[in-house]
């Protein structure tokens, strides 16, 4: 049964939102899968000298509160046996995150997994009529993507204490000085010291250590894609004076994660075009790994639909909005 869907980067498009929503209502979906980037991104968000910086995260706080969690409050509770798992992306902004944390502690069905490992419901409730035969699985959320990306801080971490930064950005850069964030960022830590110990890096996000972490159980849901690879793609960018640009954009620690840990599922987003210019899936080793991508601009929905018990039932569509 091909019972969840994942889509990423909506980027505030409300008519995908209410289409997304259709669709999980007529193809009876238990378990749908946002992948970040949820409200709408600022005009221009490489230039920190822009107005529209200084409100953009006014204009995504009236998204949630007047758009987004309306919609999926209305619709979860009509449709009590639909989970939605969800994380916050690059380019929305963190001062909101308490918004969605609020929503979902008020609702069962509503899931914002930042840094921490939930249970999928879907699975509890299969696993009640056929005993093993199927797994229980978990679902963890990490919505940080490493530099390159725009002046937004939020969401971004170095791949690791190197500290080096993509092509084309000025070397000295501090992030913790540079570009925008709208809360404190805390302790600093990288991607890799996240990652090399995630057991422990989410029961102390979670404050549930009750939850036992199995990668071979867990469906991780990353905003950044896995580096090198046909999810990451973009198209060439040129030459940076005497140096090729890169044409892949994501994350080398979370590939190393995959590689290593060989999680049951990885969902993501963060690059749209990869699902034109290279592929919505791809295996690394036994992991496979998605990345609906987004087409949003031209109001059409990007949406991979998939068993996630039998993961070799998966199919991409592109659905008009208009």
């Amino acid at each position: 049964m091909m019972n969840a869907v994942v889509v990423s980067d909506l980027h505030g498009n409300s008519q995908l939102v209410e289409l997304l929503l259709r669709i999980v209502d007529l193809w009876k979906i238990a378990s749908v899968f946002i992948a970040g980037d949820l409200a709408p991104a600022a005009t221009d968000p490489t230039d920190v000298t822009s107005p529209d910086l200084e409100d953009v995260a006014d204009t995504q706080r009236a998204f949630f509160v007047d758009v987004f969690i309306p919609m999926m409050e209305t619709f979860l509770a009509r449709h009590r046996q639909t989970h939605v798992y969800a994380i916050m992306g690059n380019d929305d902004r963190r001062i909101n995150e308490s918004l969605l944390l609020d929503f979902g502690g008020a609702t069962r069905n509503f899931h914002l997994v930042h840094d921490r490992l939930v249970r999928m419901e879907n699975a509890r409730q299969i696993q009640t009529f056929f005993p093993g035969e199927v797994p229980d699985l978990t679902v963890a959320g990490y919505p940080y993507v490493p530099p390159g990306s725009g002046a937004i801080m939020d969401w971004v971490k170095h791949e690791n204490r190197v500290g080096l930064l993509p092509m084309g950005m000025d070397p000295c850069i501090d992030l913790r000085e540079w570009g925008i964030r709208t809360v404190d960022a805390g302790e600093p830590s990288t991607i890799q010291e996240d990652l090399d110990d995630v057991s422990r890096y989410l029961n102390r996000n979670a404050g549930d250590v009750s939850i036992p972490y199995d990668p071979s159980r867990t469906i991780f849901l990353f905003h950044a894609p896995p580096y090198n690879t046909p999810l990451d793609q973009i198209a060439p960018a040129g030459r940076y004076e005497f140096h090729p640009l890169p044409d892949h954009i994501g994350s080398t620690e979370i590939r190393r994660f995959i590689e290593r840990d060989q999680p049951y599922l990885v969902l993501c987003g963060h690059c749209h075009e990869a699902v034109v210019l290279g592929d919505y899936k791809t295996d690394l080793g036994e992991t496979r790994c998605v990345n609906p991508g987004s087409q949003a601009h031209i109001n059409v929905l990007s949406i991979v639909q998939f068993d996630p018990f039998h993961l070799d039932d998966m199919k991409q569509y592109f659905i008009n909005a208009d």
